[in-house]
């Protein structure tokens, strides 16, 4: 993993998420840090053409910015001197800016804060981190505004049971553990009254062959919310990363968009991985 994006707002979150990706970038084996920054305040939809500001003092001023925030990376990086920092600001669309910049990179991860100001904000609570991790193919890590980075011992991944053989990215899911060292917990959470879905049973010995060489441990539990459910196992297990795909369970749009959901972007302090499907490019 040579390259990954952090982005910035210079938000109070979005500071605390580069410090953490920083503090990831030595058991990762990260080479390269793009410290990256969108000074486009359009909205990210919009069909009103809006004036650019890609300006002279524009730059200017986000790169001085970004050099406060490199200056404290480097504490967190301390001796770990062969970690580059390469200093991006411009007046793209945050997410066009980071695809651009993953393209050109080959960026293995993109991290960012769960929540932040301006467009930052309004990139991870609407639809836009979902095309970051699909449509772009680039796995994303969102880090709360809690969260403190410490070394990750357990890892929950959070799976749907659906065309497992499909959608599991068994390669990437190895990489991490692999890494971090860490033990991983399957889980898979249906919703009540649906946990004895025999049309499941087929995917679950699919599940296994493709995860048993890692020895996890396999959870089946259910609930009324999937996501309230999936925040609480992986706290009640101390797991320091939650890993999950962008479409399984719908898991993610619960995230942004529910009250239970908002609750756990804003208090949780686990990490939540989106990783994008097996065999996508």
């Amino acid at each position: 993993m040579q390259t990954i994006i952090i982005t910035t707002d210079f938000s109070e979150s979005s500071l605390n998420a580069a410090k953490y990706g920083a503090a990831l970038a030595k058991p990762l084996g990260v080479g390269h840090i793009i410290l990256y920054h969108s000074y486009d305040n359009a909205p990210l939809a919009t069909e009103v053409p809006v004036a650019e500001m890609d300006t002279p003092l524009a730059h200017e001023g986000s790169l001085l910015a970004l050099e406060i925030v490199e200056e404290a990376l480097k504490q967190v990086l301390g001796d770990a001197a062969n970690v580059s920092i390469e200093l991006v600001a411009n007046g793209s669309p945050l997410v066009f800016g980071v695809q651009q910049l993953a393209e050109q990179h080959r960026a293995a991860l993109v991290v960012a804060g769960a929540t932040g100001k301006s467009s930052l904000e309004r990139m991870l609570i609407g639809s836009s981190a979902v095309g970051l991790a699909s449509d772009h193919k680039v796995p994303l890590l969102i880090v709360p505004k809690e969260a403190r980075f410490t070394p990750i011992e357990k890892v929950v991944f959070a799976c749907d049971l659906k065309q497992v053989s499909h959608t599991t990215p068994v390669a990437e899911i190895g990489i991490w553990l692999e890494r971090l060292r860490a033990k991983l917990l399957v889980l898979h959470v249906a919703l009540e009254g649906k946990r004895f879905n025999p049309d499941l049973i087929p995917e679950q010995y699919t599940m296994h062959s493709l995860l048993d060489g890692f020895d996890p441990e396999y959870h089946y539990t259910e609930s009324d919310d999937i996501a309230d459910e999936i925040e609480d196992f992986a706290e009640d297990h101390n797991a320091g990363l939650i890993i999950t795909i962008p479409k399984s369970y719908g898991f993610f749009e619960r995230l942004f968009h529910r009250s239970v959901s908002k609750r756990l972007i804003k208090a949780s302090e686990i990490p939540l991985l989106l990783l994008r499907e097996r065999g996508s490019v």
